[in-house]
């Protein structure tokens, strides 16, 4: 067993989005979004449950906060919905939205907790999807109004700021069609993609000219591919795999435009979004800190069919990989994977936020005595902190962490069947109860240390032995 010692300048967080918490989605002047839409059209959601509802953040705001005073946490990380900011996306804004938000960025001031708020977390205003949604590139200046508004009307209290949460949610939603609004369009899908890191660095420069005091950035998901053979075909999967995710932003964010091997996908599959000039030089405004979500990893085999990754029934189980009693992965390293990347390959020294981490569980309810006995929660964020504690140490910039989440909430397409949550959520009475992995976080967040079991599965980054449990 080794213990972590955390130093005191590390930012401890817990992260929520707004619609998957907020609820309210018909009150007080809010708009629809597009998910609001996506999750009432039949076959999209599991159960067809839609998300109206959240967890009721809306009107429970005080309590939450509440529990995360309790906690002790230095950080919360919300989104401001769009929608209930600008009904129409554009145009007049909604007082009771800017009053909702002066309410929750006030009170976690009060209590003593940093808000880093993000931007864009998937809710476009479903009027402009009426208008072409993301694929049109009039989205650019929307986006820019938006966050115009957000910087005028709270930058004086909020001193971190997130442009876009996870942008390959665009590909999911406009190229597959899983995720809103439920386009099956790869050429809209790409466009959608390269529109929305315009779109960011128009937001990030609308910020310099605001005068607002903090810093701005960007969170991006990244899910290494490890190909299962060393085979070309498998090595050519997660190189491609690769492109079509991260790669494709931190091209854009790092590199300036997309690299050769990129572009002459794109070209070859006729996916090559329009791009202006001075898109590139756009997209790559200089940002004060990126942020990493990181999970996992996911195992390529070009071979045979794979089930989908986010399943725990992942069929390759390559050597360092570690299972946790629901069967599904724990691989700390990843996060040192994702440093790699952008450390190595991209020469990006910008500090570093691991914005999201944790992991689900599909039946956690309190027991005979009242109480969610989560292990493999803790387990699984004790291993991930252990990682950023260990890159923090060496000196790779990672300046703090956050818990996904602080609630149980509504997982997009997955409804309320996957649990992330800290807090149990009884969706019948919207009662909060703390998991054993809450009280678990609150003493890391109070004592600022922990023991973590396992340091020879950590990653190269931590300076500890690697080895196999």
């Amino acid at each position: 067993m080794t213990e972590i010692l955390l130093p005191d300048d590390f930012v401890l967080g817990v992260a929520t989005s707004a619609y998957q918490v907020e609820g309210a989605a018909h009150e007080d002047g809010k708009g629809a979004s597009i998910w609001d839409v996506f999750t009432r059209t039949p076959g999209k959601t599991i159960g067809d449950v839609p998300g109206d509802a959240g967890v009721d953040h809306y009107h429970r705001l005080t309590e939450d906060i509440g529990h995360m005073r309790r906690l002790g946490v230095d950080s919360y990380r919300f989104s401001l919905s769009w929608p209930r900011l600008l009904p129409n996306g554009t145009g007049t804004p909604n007082q009771a939205g800017i009053d909702f938000y002066d309410r929750l960025i006030d009170q976690t001031l009060a209590a003593g907790i940093r808000p880093h708020v993000t931007l864009y977390h998937w809710d476009l205003p479903h009027a402009l999807q009426e208008r072409g949604g993301w694929p049109n590139r009039d989205v650019i200046g929307w986006f820019e109004d938006y966050a115009r508004l957000a910087f005028d009307r709270f930058g004086d209290r909020v001193t971190q700021w997130t442009t876009l949460n996870e942008p390959i949610a665009l590909w999911m939603g406009y190229g597959m069609g899983v995720f809103a609004p439920g386009e099956a369009d790869p050429v809209r899908g790409k466009q959608a993609m390269h529109n929305a890191m315009v779109a960011h660095g128009r937001a990030v420069q609308a910020y310099r000219e605001s005068g607002c005091r903090g810093d701005i950035g960007i969170v991006v998901d990244v899910w290494r591919r490890h190909p299962a053979t060393g085979s070309r075909a498998d090595r050519d999967l997660a190189l491609a795999e690769e492109d079509d995710s991260f790669r494709f932003f931190f091209d854009e964010l790092f590199g300036g435009g997309w690299s050769a091997r990129l572009q002459q996908r794109l070209d070859a599959t006729g996916l090559t979004p329009m791009v202006e000039d001075g898109d590139f030089a756009t997209a790559r405004a200089p940002l004060d800190f990126i942020g990493l979500n990181v999970y996992s990893r996911i195992v390529v085999r070009a071979t045979d069919p794979r089930t989908p990754w986010w399943t725990s029934e992942n069929a390759d189980r390559l050597p360092g990989g570690n299972y946790l009693s629901g069967g599904r992965e724990f691989y700390p390293a990843a996060l040192s994977d994702a440093l790699a990347v952008l450390r190595d390959e991209y020469g990006v020294t910008t500090p570093v936020y691991i914005t999201e981490n944790g992991v689900s569980g599909p039946d956690e309810t309190p027991g005979v005595d009242g109480r969610v006995h989560d292990a493999d929660r803790i387990t699984y964020l004790s291993g991930f902190l252990a990682e950023a504690e260990a890159a923090a140490r060496r000196g790779l910039g990672v300046k703090g962490f956050y818990a996904w989440s602080l609630l149980d909430n509504y997982e997009w397409a997955a409804a309320y069947t996957e649990k992330f949550g800290l807090l149990h959520v009884d969706l019948e009475t919207m009662q909060r109860t703390w998991k054993d992995s809450a009280d678990w976080y609150a003493r890391v967040c109070h004592e600022r240390r922990f023991a973590f079991d396992h340091p020879e599965i950590l990653g190269p980054t931590s300076g500890l032995p690697i080895g196999r449990m």
